[in-house]
Formats: structure tokens, sequence, C-alpha cells
């Protein structure tokens, strides 16, 4: 619990540096030029770099001057983990499905014997890590043609 408080409040604790709108803005921009379809590897991978770097401005440089700033502070953090997570699933997930949603230019065909399944996140050892779950049978009747309807 003290590590987590002490972390939580590291931001109240530095008399300058960067504001959380600052970074905030930083991460979406990012999500926005590297994150988004069509999903190029290469491109990615520069994002996950760029995540990263956010990341250590956050936990050295990332200042809250008042209460505001500090709750604006988590959210930034939560915005960046979930960019990362996105970023990983994308680039674990080799194929193209749903649309344009996530559509892999290095990867343009979907491939249902491989990806016809859930994909996962957690975290091991403070690195996340993916893997598939199979689906299981649906509970109501599903014809083909609608299956295929999100394609």
């Amino acid at each position: 619990v003290k590590a987590e408080q002490k972390r939580v409040l590291a931001p109240t604790r530095r008399e300058d540096g960067i504001p959380p709108n600052q970074l905030e803005y930083k991460t979406r921009r990012l999500v926005n030029d590297y994150l988004q379809p069509p999903k190029v590897t290469a491109r990615m991978r520069i994002g996950q770099a760029r995540l990263a770097e956010i990341r250590d401005d956050l936990e050295t440089a990332l200042v809250a001057r008042d209460a505001h700033e500090l709750m604006r502070s988590l959210e930034v953090s939560s915005i960046l983990d979930c960019a990362d997570m996105a970023a990983h699933a994308s680039l674990f997930r080799t194929e193209s499905r749903w649309g344009l949603y996530h559509n892999r230019v290095d990867y343009p065909k979907k491939d249902d014997d491989n990806w016809f399944c859930h994909t996962l996140l957690r975290k091991v050892d403070g690195r996340l890590v993916s893997e598939k779950r199979p689906i299981q049978p649906y509970i109501v009747p599903i014809e083909n043609e609608e299956r295929t309807a999100y394609d």
C-alpha cells in the first residue's frame, strides 16, 4: 500500500515538471499518428517506443499542483496503459479483421485458421504477455452468412 501511495503522490512532490494535460495531449496524438488503422508493424513499433518515452516522463517529470491535476495525472496514466495494451494486442494479431478497425497493411487477409479466437493480455513480471483463447460455441446458432457480416 505504501509503495502505491508513493507512486500515486509522486507528481505532488515535484516543484516543476510537465502538467498532466500536456502528457495526455502527447499520448492521444501518438495514438492517432502511430496506432490507428491502417496499421503497419513498423509504425506501431515506433509508437510503442514513443509510449515508453511518455511513460518515462510520467514517472520522472509529471507534476500535479492541486487535487484536480493529481486526478488528471492518474487518468493520463490509465490512458497510457490503454494505448500500450492496444499497440501490443494489435501487433500480436497478425491478420486483418473487423473491417477497417483492425486493418493490418502487412497482414491484409483474415486468417480464421489461426485467429478465430479471443486474444488476452496480462502482465507477467511487469511485461505485457499475449495469448490466445478459443471461442466457445455460441449458445444461439449463428449462420455462416451472419458470422461474416462484420468483415
